[in-house]
């Protein structure tokens, strides 16, 4: 029944032209923590939001290949860190009209379809960000995520966590101190780790030894999960990724890629990842 009412008040808002304000009820559990469980590490993928390149139905494909968490991108300011899989998918995504107002209702749409599976929303925040925060809490995603210091958004993060929005920390290759130690202040939900400097899309033959990083960042008091991400580029990578200690691993530029390639090939990647991470 709460079910059928969601996706109603979901029709009747994008029928209206206007965002939707009763979708998605508070979550009662905590989806991105229930992602990361001992013994199996959590596997992100980036799901490309309105690419229409990419085709429909992806979470519940997602899901069925054993995703975690859908790190939804969502079209934003300029993506810099992205390399040109990524920025071509969001222009296109711009140019077949996402923005707020209609990222807001397709999210809201998945988690009405998916109310178990953890969202998080991912962008580049817009120079004007009026009505982010609402977008955001509206579509019923458990977690923000964007590729810049959080101590620069500080305000946001407070904004998001009155929602319940977890604000999710990213910390580059060889972090600075001043942004390990707002993770270890305040981070929510897990924090992503760049595996690689650089744009995303780059795939070193050799994924960078983070078990350093990571065990330093640990020393230093970061309790929640890390996931590591940016420059995992198959399976046995992401099976290296886990055995340096990280608790998950995002997949970005490589799942874009594979779904240009035909869903098939999709699901191999997602399959051959999931048994990779398992069986580290």
């Amino acid at each position: 029944m709460a079910d059928t009412t969601a996706r109603q008040t979901h029709a009747a808002a994008v029928d209206r032209d206007q965002p939707e304000t009763l979708a998605v009820a508070a979550p009662t559990t905590d989806r991105l923590a229930l992602a990361f469980k001992p013994g199996r590490p959590a596997l992100i993928c980036y799901l490309p939001l309105g690419d229409p390149e990419t085709g429909d139905g992806l979470p519940e494909l997602y899901r069925d290949c054993g995703v975690d968490i859908l790190e939804i991108g969502v079209p934003g300011s300029d993506p810099y860190l992205d390399g040109k899989t990524i920025s071509d998918s969001v222009r296109r995504a711009r140019h077949a009209g996402i923005n707020l107002r209609k990222a807001s209702g397709l999210i809201a749409g998945y988690r009405a379809a998916l109310p178990d599976i953890g969202m998080v929303w991912m962008t580049y925040p817009p120079d004007d960000p009026s009505g982010l925060v609402d977008a955001v809490a509206t579509s019923g995603v458990d977690g923000f995520l964007t590729p810049l210091p959080a101590r620069n958004y500080a305000a946001l993060a407070r904004e998001l966590k009155q929602q319940s929005v977890d604000y999710i920390h990213f910390l580059t290759h060889d972090p600075k101190l001043k942004d390990v130690e707002a993770a270890v202040q305040s981070s929510k939900g897990y924090v992503m780790l760049q595996a690689n400097p650089g744009p995303t899309g780059i795939k070193p033959v050799v994924l960078p030894d983070n078990a350093r990083v990571i065990a330093m960042l640990r020393k230093l008091g970061l309790a929640s999960p890390i996931a590591l991400g940016i420059g995992i580029g198959n399976a046995e990578q992401a099976r290296a990724a886990v055995q340096m200690g990280a608790d998950g691993i995002v997949i970005g530029s490589l799942t874009i890629e594979m779904l240009l390639v035909g869903r098939s090939a999709l699901v191999e990647l997602l399959t051959s990842l999931r048994e990779a991470i398992d069986g580290s």
